[in-house]
């Protein structure tokens, strides 16, 4: 207050705190892309990580989700019969912070949901489950926890800025330079504002909250508009992602598959023992033949002779 007043009699030139419409500091305006641009940016992910990496970042634009949501995506929260993925509101996202790791609620209250799925997407990631032994659902070729500065420096950035600007050794081409991360959920947005879904459709999808308490709390949406959404979303992957190659019969009769070279290094994950609580995701069988299991609000620790990202 006392700068708004020292403004309106001019005794400096403006408040410097004020924020908002009026604000004099010019908001960049954030880089997103197009879907062909995207595909190109997947594809190369996947020549530098494998084809997680390739679906991974395919899933991130054409469901909006964050990466934490992604990086802790339980398979039991996958549902490709109903064709949804659901965050889950007590562990439905893998936070990190230095060496730790572990999973624990999404960003708000509202990024707990259920994002129904294009049928192109219920195809890939029903291809990739089938043969992913694996409980969640990206992860490194030895089934832990993606690292996301690991991901980004190794993978996203090259496949994004190219190899001249990354220093990556593989041969990548720019495809659009500075896209970052959240970028592709910024391009799933825009998407979805050119393909006319209303302003509710897009909050509940993109786990938003509205500031319009009247508009959020009496508006839905209705199973035709979601469906208008989803058939749009599947035109813009039909349209931009190149035909399936077609593998030789050499390949398809021995049933070899390709080999992936591991990029991330190995990290043990450990977790203090407790009584397992609603919402929690199963007990299952890794490598090795031990077992491990996820306890909501329990830090997952790095073991420090393993931690070499």
């Amino acid at each position: 207050m006392l700068l708004t007043d020292a403004a309106a009699e001019g005794l400096i030139p403006f408040n410097p705190v004020r924020r908002g419409r009026r604000s004099r500091l010019a908001v960049p305006e954030r880089i997103w892309a197009t879907p062909e641009q995207i595909v190109r940016i997947a594809e190369q992910a996947g020549v530098l990580g494998g084809p997680i990496a390739r679906l991974l970042v395919i899933t991130a634009a054409w469901t909006g989700c964050r990466w934490g949501e992604l990086a802790g995506l339980h398979q039991d929260n996958v549902d490709l019969r109903r064709g949804v993925i659901v965050i889950d509101p007590l562990v439905g996202a893998l936070h990190e912070s230095g060496s730790m790791r572990w999973l624990g609620p999404p960003k708000t209250r509202a990024s707990a949901r259920t994002i129904a799925l294009p049928p192109f997407l219920v195809a890939l990631l029903r291809e990739h489950l089938a043969r992913h032994r694996y409980e969640f659902v990206f992860t490194t070729p030895s089934g832990t926890w993606l690292w996301r500065s690991t991901f980004l420096r190794r993978v996203f950035r090259p496949a994004v800025d190219g190899s001249d600007a990354s220093g990556a050794k593989a041969g990548c081409a720019a495809v659009r330079p500075g896209l970052t991360f959240h970028g592709l959920r910024h391009s799933h947005k825009t998407w979805l504002i050119a393909g006319g879904a209303p302003e509710i459709a897009q909050a509940r999808r993109l786990g938003h909250h509205l500031d319009i308490r009247v508009v959020e709390t009496y508006s839905h949406v209705a199973p035709e508009v979601e469906q208008r959404l989803l058939d749009d979303l599947e035109r813009r992957w039909q349209t931009a992602a190149p035909p399936p190659p077609t593998p030789s019969p050499s390949v398809v009769d021995s049933r070899r598959v390709a080999v992936v070279v591991p990029l991330f290094v190995t990290v043990g994950v450990t977790g203090r023992p407790g009584p397992r609580t609603a919402g929690t995701p199963r007990r299952r069988h890794i490598e090795g033949g031990a077992s491990a299991q996820v306890l909501p609000h329990q830090e997952h620790k790095i073991t420090p002779q393993a931690d070499h990202r």
